[in-house]
């Protein structure tokens, strides 16, 4: 083999320790998820990364493009699906969109929501590039949909790859509607 190993072999040892710090850094607790700086920028309560990871969502004020960590108090996701789901938040024109994925890399949605056909479609931030934890939590985003769409009436909601849910009206004018689970795919 001669003199080529003995250079070789500390140098992909180098290479090694570099990637594991960084892998390690990245799932230990560093403050600054990738997904925030992708996020929108609005006045949402959405907490900065100097304050910590978001807060649980039945402690976030519902605005647009304000995030959560949960499931809304009441919602029951489907057994191991993964799947994502809608409703109506206790604010008039706001949804709640629920995602599953990595706590450092969550699926999150644009604020606003577009009707078109009495549908409404919720746009998502692309997924960061890089490194996320191998953790599967839920996270809640709040849309603002467009004036109009009726919410007395059930309302399709397109989520994107995951298909369409209909999003049931609210029990009353200050309560949160049911969440509708998109079905398993694959």
């Amino acid at each position: 083999m001669g003199d080529a190993w003995f250079v070789r072999v500390p140098v992909l040892a180098a290479a090694v320790v570099v990637l594991t710090t960084t892998m390690v850094a990245c799932a230990s607790g560093d403050d600054t998820p990738a997904a925030e700086s992708s996020a929108p920028e609005t006045s949402s309560p959405t907490p900065s990364a100097s304050e910590g990871p978001p807060a649980a969502v039945d402690d976030v004020v519902p605005a647009a493009g304000a995030v959560g960590l949960g499931v809304p108090s009441g919602a029951v996701p489907p057994d191991d699906s993964g799947s994502p789901g809608a409703g109506w938040t206790a604010a008039d024109g706001l949804l709640y969109v629920v995602t599953f994925g990595s706590s450092t890399c969550p699926l999150l949605t644009e604020p606003d929501a577009t009707e078109s056909g009495g549908t409404v479609t919720v746009a998502f931030v692309p997924l960061p590039d890089g490194p996320c934890t191998m953790d599967f939590v839920p996270t809640t985003s709040v849309v603002q949909v467009p004036s109009s769409v009726d919410q007395s009436a059930p309302v399709p909601v397109d989520l994107g790859g995951a298909g369409t849910v209909t999003v049931e009206p609210r029990p009353s004018s200050d309560e949160a509607g049911p969440i509708a689970w998109a079905a398993p795919t694959g």
